[in-house]
């Protein structure tokens, strides 16, 4: 059985917390490692402070261990900075190691070890694999490596498969877990979908990043129908947004928002989301989305892609020549943001958006007039 791990980023991500408890709850993951390498201890009382009971258990403490019996936290992590586990903890330990002499000598004193680095690290530059996957498919073969051994170190959802292959069941992640996900759901809504039976369909589509519009509903019904989402979108650990609307932040309800080209600035919403909330902002042009990475957007909605009736007051079509050129000038300027295209995508349509070099998709339509939404969702999520 396949044991998911996940490691804190070192700089806290927006609604860190709350997404950490989603995970756990929804059963994504088994344990979250924190790790803060920056903070100091009244730091990380404060950070392990928004936890409720029920998640502290399943947290991993890298640094200040003794917080862990203060604050009812179920494990702690031994590195080169803690080697020794305080006296007289009696929860979960882990340890790192960085050879397979050191896994053989710790395996049997902790409940699990991390290896590293398996593959290529995506957060550390330079830190590279130092094992072939033919030796370890060897270690796994003579019970060295077995579910007590975690890989670590550039382990992504694509990659896990060919680990569980040679042996592995028990993976930690960091960058692929705060990644934002390739495939965006808007709501909308149609004859036989509401928002809300809608968003449902996407998410059990196994759909992780939702965008709640609903541009003719009062900031009431906005807030009526986020409070049924948040709910789901937690079961899921999945993401949700509201559009335009960053009056709504303050519910508490909502990872974050999306700015249309015809509302707020996105240099002023940045200024209310800073680091606390997720900002989009839709761009159609080079120029607009080299603003909007200027002015602090997190990701882009960009397009449309081609003609669609879900959105009115449409900017110019892009077409496949618009992304790749967009995408190339991005690319030559070593310039970096996740761009979501959106507008009337079609499955056949996929791959080809795909080879443009875009992060994602976002979609509403192809989903709702589907006659097998999770047949369609399935080839959504293989190529994306």
């Amino acid at each position: 059985m396949r044991r998911l791990i996940g490691i804190t980023p070192q700089e806290n991500v927006f609604r860190e917390q709350e997404r950490i408890s989603a995970m756990i709850r929804s059963g994504k993951v088994e344990y979250f490692h924190i790790r803060k390498p920056d903070f100091n201890e009244n730091q990380m009382r404060e950070y392990l402070s928004k936890f409720d009971a029920d998640v502290r258990l399943h947290l991993s403490l890298h640094d200040y261990h003794g917080l862990a019996k203060e604050m009812g936290i179920g494990g702690i992590h031994l590195n080169g900075r803690n080697p020794n586990p305080p006296d007289g903890f009696s929860g979960r330990i882990s340890q790192s190691c960085h050879s397979i002499d050191e896994v053989v000598q710790c395996k049997d004193k902790v409940d699990y070890c991390f290896l590293s680095p398996i593959f290529d690290s995506i957060s550390k530059q330079g830190y590279t694999s130092k094992f072939s996957l033919q030796e370890l498919k060897k270690l796994s073969d003579e019970k060295i490596l077995d579910e007590k051994v975690c890989a670590l170190s550039g382990v992504t959802f694509d990659n896990i498969a060919q680990l569980e292959k040679i042996g592995f069941s028990s993976f930690a992640m960091l960058s692929s877990l705060w990644e934002l996900p390739r495939t965006m759901f808007i709501s909308h809504h149609n004859a036989k979908y509401d928002y809300i039976s809608g968003c449902k369909e996407a998410l059990r589509g196994g759909i992780r990043f939702v965008q709640l519009r609903m541009k003719d509903a009062s900031d009431d019904e906005v807030v009526a129908t986020a409070k049924v989402l948040r709910e789901e979108c937690d079961k899921y650990a999945a993401l949700l947004t509201v559009d335009d609307r960053v009056n709504l932040l303050e519910t508490g309800l909502f990872d974050g928002v999306h700015i249309g080209k015809n509302d707020m600035l996105v240099c002023e919403a940045k200024k209310i989301t800073g680091d606390k909330f997720l900002l989009g902002a839709t761009c159609n042009t080079e120029e607009d989305v080299f603003h909007a990475i200027a002015d602090g957007a997190d990701y882009i909605g960009m397009g449309p892609f081609r003609f669609t009736t879900t959105k009115k007051n449409l900017s110019a079509i892009l077409g496949l020549n618009g992304y790749r050129n967009i995408m190339q000038k991005m690319q030559a300027l070593g310039a970096k943001m996740p761009i979501y295209a959106i507008g009337g995508i079609r499955v056949e349509d996929l791959q080809d958006l795909k080879d443009t070099g875009v992060h994602g998709i976002a979609i509403s339509s192809v989903i709702l007039d589907s006659e097998n939404p999770n047949n369609t969702i399935k080839q959504i999520l293989k190529t994306f």
